[in-house]
């Protein structure tokens, strides 16, 4: 299993903050997601499993905070106070030297340049903080436009088009992209 050298610590992002999850934010995600079912069903085929529960939170919290303490993945919240305005996560998976960014957001803040503020602060967090990889990437289904302007907007580049056999989210055309930056020399 991959791992890095350390953990990520929160991040501010103008007013929002983006950090772990802790089990005194199972309710907030629990909100945000109920919120959001209907705008993330296109694109994120975690969404099948929900409504969950407090308690089926706390348990997916628990989960994240064990890959968390192990470095191999870092899932996030973006948070505005309290409440969970969306969530993120640096995830190891793909090359030995590359990190994935994911990210929804709740669907009563889109349009407001939010993804692409935690995406550019996390592309630079890694870059910072581990030696060990240079390459940071954003994965996106075609027909998911406004994710696709995500990377667009900070300078990936497009790297690779490829056809899935079997869309995972009912948007999904089949089709995905991948975005990569590369550590400057």
């Amino acid at each position: 299993m991959r791992q890095v050298s350390v953990a990520p610590g929160p991040l501010q992002v103008g007013e929002y903050v983006v950090r772990k999850y802790e089990m005194s934010d199972a309710q907030a995600l629990v909100d945000a997601v109920t919120d959001s079912r209907e705008h993330l069903e296109p694109w994120m085929p975690w969404i099948k499993f929900e409504p969950q529960s407090v308690v089926q939170r706390e348990v997916l919290i628990s989960t994240w905070s064990e890959a968390w303490d192990d470095r191999t993945e870092f899932v996030m919240g973006i948070f505005l106070g309290d409440r969970v305005v969306g969530g993120t996560g640096l995830h190891l998976r793909g090359d030995i030297k590359t990190v994935e960014i994911g990210y929804w957001l709740h669907v009563d803040y889109l349009g407001r340049g939010i993804a692409s503020q935690v995406a550019g602060a996390l592309t630079e967090l890694a870059f910072a903080t581990w030696l060990e990889i240079d390459t940071v990437e954003i994965h996106h289904s075609e027909s998911n436009i406004a994710s696709g302007k995500v990377p667009l907007r900070l300078g990936f580049k497009h790297v690779r088009t490829f056809r899935n056999q079997i869309p995972e989210a009912s948007g999904e055309n089949g089709v995905g992209y991948h975005w990569a930056m590369k550590r400057e020399m």
